[in-house]
């Protein structure tokens, strides 16, 4: 996943997700932590959605995992 930018510790962020085999997702999320390195800078997001929103996010780690054992 690519963000247009870095974004400071504590920000909220929306994240967008075309998973196959389910509909467009958008989950609301926190950034926890922010790295910078000479080759790349990057994000730690915790999603901060009920249960019920992150259902077809946990379907579809559920699917890829019983694909690859």
């Amino acid at each position: 996943m690519r963000a247009s930018e870095v974004m400071a510790e504590g920000s909220s962020a929306e994240i967008h997700l075309n998973l196959p085999g389910e509909a467009p997702l958008q989950l609301n999320a926190e950034v926890v932590r922010v790295e910078h390195t000479e080759e790349r800078a990057g994000m730690g997001l915790r999603i901060v959605e009920d249960a019920q929103g992150c259902r077809p996010l946990a379907n579809f780690i559920m699917r890829q995992h019983a694909t690859l054992r």
